[in-house]
């Protein structure tokens, strides 16, 4: 899930530009505290913004800290 968000941010150029501000969109309320990482997860899942994992691995342990996840997001996209 956190791979999956951090990619999402890294290859925002690559989607249309109604995807790009629905991806900005979910994080930034992800980041501002609206709503909690698994539901912008699911989010950008329903929206067909992030691919769906091959392993459902969404309930294992995050790799690294939520505070560094929105860290990167709000470096990448909104500074």
């Amino acid at each position: 899930m956190y791979q999956q968000i951090k990619q999402s941010v890294d290859d925002l150029q690559s989607l249309s530009l109604d995807k790009q501000a629905s991806v900005k969109d979910i994080l930034r309320k992800y980041v501002n505290g609206e709503i909690e990482l698994d539901e912008a997860y699911y989010d950008l899942l329903d929206n067909s913004l992030i691919s769906m994992p091959q392993r459902c691995g969404m309930h294992a342990k995050i790799q690294g800290d939520e505070r560094e996840l929105k860290e990167y997001i709000k470096n990448k996209l909104f500074n």
